[in-house]
C-alpha cells in the first residue's frame, strides 16, 4: 500500500474540509496528517506543528520541516492552502513529487496585483526537482495558473471541483418559496460579505418585503476577520439573524429555501456544495469559484454591492414557485453529477496514479 500525506495550515480546516476525502483515500493509501495545531481534539491521529493565527511560528517551521523529512521518500504529499503551499515549495525543493491543492488563492487574492504576481513568479522559477502538480477547484484559478505556468515542464495544473460531500438522502426544500428564507453557513468574516447580506435583508424587511435571514457560524474574536469596532457592533445589533454553530447539516439547510454566499472569492465553497445537496437554489456573488456553481440553479450578484443584492432578492421573491422548484431540483442534480465525495475521490485517485512515477 502506498503512502500519502496531507499537510494543512490548521487542524480544524483539515477536519472540516479534507477529513472525509482522507478517510476515503485511506482505503487505497496509508495516510498521514500534518497540520498546524489549534488544540482541536479528534478521534484520529494527527501530527501537528506550532502556529500563530494559522501561520507557523519559528518553532513550528522546524517541526514542519522535520515531520515532512521523516516521511518515506516515495510518499505522495498533498499540501493544502496558499501559505503552506508556498512554504513547502521553498522548503522541500528536493522532493520528487508534490501536489499543491489550492482551496482558493486566499491571502494571494487579497494582496496587490504586484505582490501576487511577484510571489507567483518567484514560485514559478524557483529550482525544484521533480513534478509539482497544482490542483485548483475552479475555472478562474485554473486559467490564472495556466497563463502563469504554461511553459514550465515540471509544473502541471489540474482541476478537481471541491473536496466532496456525502448526503445520500434526496431532500429538496419543502418550505414554500413565497416567503424568502435566506441562509448563510460558514465562518463569520468580513471578506465573506456578511455585512452586505445583513444590510440587504434588514433594509428589505424595513421596506416591507417578506424576507428573513439565518446565519450559522462562528466569529473568531481573536482574529476579528477584518471587522472594525463599528462593524462588530453592527453584527451585534443584528444578533437576531445569528443562529450560532451546529454540526448537524440538516438542522441548518432544511430551515432555508435559498442559500446566499456574498464572498470576495472562493475556491469552491463547501457550504454552497452542502446547500445544493439539500436542493437549495443559490444566490452567490459573481466571483471566482462561485461562478462555477450557478448553472440554472440560482443567480449571481455583484460582490460588495448591497443594492444589486437587494435587487436580486426582490427578483427571486417575484418568481413563480414552480420555477424556483426547478432550480432546487437542478441544484441537487448538479451536486450528484459533480460534487459528491465519491466523485471527488475518484478524481483524486486518478490524479495520484497519473503522476506517481513509482506506481509503474
Amino acid at each position: 500500500m502506498k503512502n500519502l500525506a496531507f499537510i494543512v495550515n490548521i487542524d480544524w480546516f483539515f477536519h472540516s474540509h479534507r477529513r472525509s476525502l482522507q478517510e476515503k483515500l485511506s482505503s487505497e493509501y496509508r495516510t498521514t496528517i500534518i497540520a498546524g495545531s489549534s488544540g482541536l481534539k479528534t478521534n484520529y491521529e494527527m501530527s501537528t506543528f506550532e502556529v500563530k493565527s494559522r501561520v507557523p511560528t519559528v518553532k513550528g517551521l522546524w517541526q514542519l520541516f522535520n515531520l515532512v523529512n521523516n516521511l518515506p521518500k516515495d510518499c505522495l504529499i498533498i499540501a493544502v492552502s496558499p501559505g503552506i503551499i508556498l512554504l513547502c515549495h521553498f522548503l522541500f525543493r528536493k522532493r520528487p513529487l508534490f501536489f499543491y491543492n489550492f482551496s482558493g488563492f486566499g491571502f494571494l487574492r487579497t494582496k496587490s496585483a504586484f505582490v501576487r504576481i511577484t510571489l507567483m513568479k518567484i514560485f514559478k522559477f524557483y529550482p525544484v526537482r521533480g513534478k509539482r502538480i497544482c490542483v485548483v477547484q475552479n475555472i478562474d484559478d485554473y486559467s490564472f495558473l495556466y497563463k502563469l505556468f504554461g511553459n514550465r515542464t515540471n509544473l502541471f495544473i489540474e482541476i478537481i471541483p471541491g473536496s466532496g460531500f456525502e448526503n445520500s438522502s434526496i431532500i429538496h426544500s419543502k418550505l414554500p418559496f413565497q416567503n424568502i428564507i435566506i441562509g448563510y453557513v460558514g465562518r463569520i468574516r468580513k471578506d465573506k460579505g456578511i455585512l452586505d447580506l445583513i444590510r440587504a435583508v434588514s433594509e428589505l424587511e424595513e421596506e416591507g418585503y417578506s424576507v428573513s435571514l439565518k446565519i450559522w457560524g462562528k466569529l473568531d474574536d481573536q482574529r476579528r476577520h477584518g471587522f472594525n469596532d463599528k462593524e462588530l457592533q453592527e453584527l451585534k445589533d443584528h444578533g437576531r439573524y445569528f443562529m450560532g454553530f451546529s454540526d448537524i447539516k440538516s438542522e441548518m439547510y432544511c430551515q432555508l429555501n435559498w442559500f446566499c454566499l456574498p464572498s470576495s472569492g472562493e475556491g469552491l465553497s463547501r457550504a454552497a456544495i452542502e446547500a445544493t445537496s439539500y436542493g437549495l437554489p443559490l444566490l452567490l456573488s459573481d466571483v471566482q469559484g462561485n461562478r462555477d456553481m450557478v448553472k440554472g440553479n440560482g443567480f449571481l450578484f455583484k460582490f460588495g454591492d448591497v443594492e444589486n443584492l437587494k435587487k436580486r432578492i426582490i427578483e427571486i421573491s417575484d418568481l413563480p414557485e414552480t420555477e424556483v422548484q426547478k432550480m432546487s431540483e437542478r441544484s441537487r442534480a448538479l451536486f450528484e453529477s459533480s460534487w459528491t465525495l465519491d466523485s471527488v475521490y475518484g478524481e483524486w485517485n486518478k490524479l495520484l496514479v497519473k503522476y506517481d512515477t513509482t506506481s509503474s
